[in-house]
């Protein structure tokens, strides 16, 4: 399994899935992981709770 971001690690989308994902650059924080490995990822602007998952090979740490 490829090493997770923490949960509650800053990180920054830095790889999607299309070229114009609209949270390309942006950054969020880690709130939970998938059965298969993702990370789903809690951005500002987003009621809480919600987040959109990613491959962790898409997201840079920030702050662990």
């Amino acid at each position: 399994m490829a090493n997770l971001p923490a949960i509650n690690s800053v990180v920054k989308v830095i790889k999607p899935l299309t070229e114009k994902h609209p949270r390309l650059g942006q950054t969020g924080t880690v709130i939970q992981y998938s059965g298969h490995g993702m990370v789903c990822v809690h951005f500002p602007d987003m009621p809480p709770g919600q987040g959109i998952f990613f491959n962790p090979h898409h997201l840079q740490i920030i702050e662990s």
